[in-house]
């Protein structure tokens, strides 16, 4: 799928700013930004929900979507939900074919039950089968582990890498818990001001941020010009942080040969939280564990 810029405004003002993305059947996509970033717009804009804006979209006419959440009828069944919806796509519910999804979701033997008694959790569940009924080559997904616990929310993911890998599904999926974006996304897409402004790989990812501390400044400087480990993410008067794969023993035997002097050294492995926190400053505010 193919967005080519994309520019969207309301009241004059661009939410999208000649945006421009692709991403590929088989591939798990996470897009995570702040609040009015654009994140909802741009999902309602690959599925058609939002049909005005500028620039094109190419590849989005197979896709199934659960944003914000699924709307269900409380006086209904899952198996309702299931048949009634294949039928508006012009399908036959065919209960065989999504036995294993429904099962490894815990939903199938509650289909005969009504919506009203499903908790969140299982709603949501129930949408993200939903999702799947036009047979699509791509799912949207906003949030979809919303209101699930820890273990819920690992059947999902495990669910949704399975659709990619063995169903070739390309998945877009939002969501404010960065672990669920990092525990199963091929990358990372980081919306900021309407527009992509990174975009970052985690999927056994080994980068990790060193913070090197030298007894001063002159020392700092022969490490700072001979280090070949990665890229420089921040450099001070007697600091400086790497990001770099390296081990750390590497970094050591350069540190012996150049004849300076370290006197702190710290290491963090590389995640999508220490990425967005070091990108927005902190204003991210997250209380969904």
């Amino acid at each position: 799928m193919l967005l080519n810029s994309i520019t969207k405004k309301y009241s004059g003002s661009a939410v999208l700013n000649d945006l421009t993305l692709d991403f590929n059947q088989g591939e798990i996509v996470g897009l995570i930004g702040r609040n009015g970033a654009g994140k909802s717009t741009l999902m309602k804009i690959i599925t058609q929900t939002i049909q005005t804006y500028d620039g094109s979209v190419a590849g989005n006419h197979q896709v199934g979507y659960l944003i914000e959440e699924p709307k269900l009828f409380s006086n209904k069944t899952g198996l309702f939900h299931l048949t009634y919806f294949s039928g508006i796509y012009g399908n036959t519910f065919n209960l065989n074919e999504y036995e294993g999804l429904l099962l490894n979701l815990q939903l199938f033997d509650v289909l005969n039950k009504k919506v009203k008694e499903y908790s969140l959790g299982m709603r949501q569940k129930l949408g993200i089968v939903m999702s799947l009924l036009n047979n699509p080559s791509y799912i949207v997904l906003d949030e979809p582990t919303n209101g699930m616990d820890v273990e819920t929310s690992f059947e999902v993911l495990r669910e949704l890498r399975r659709m990619a890998d063995e169903w070739n599904v390309g998945i877009l999926i939002s969501s404010h818990k960065l672990e669920d974006i990092e525990a199963i996304c091929d990358r990372v897409l980081f919306l900021e001001d309407g527009v992509i402004a990174d975009e970052q790989q985690f999927i056994k990812n080994k980068q990790r941020t060193l913070t090197l501390v030298f007894e001063n400044s002159v020392d700092l400087a022969a490490f700072a010009l001979n280090q070949h480990f990665g890229s420089v993410i921040h450099s001070g008067d007697k600091d400086i942080q790497i990001e770099t794969a390296v081990a750390n023993a590497e970094i050591f035997k350069m540190v012996n040969q150049l004849g300076v002097r370290l006197i702190d050294f710290t290491a963090e492995k590389k995640t999508l939280r220490s990425v967005y926190m070091n990108k927005f400053r902190g204003e991210y505010h997250d209380t969904q564990y």
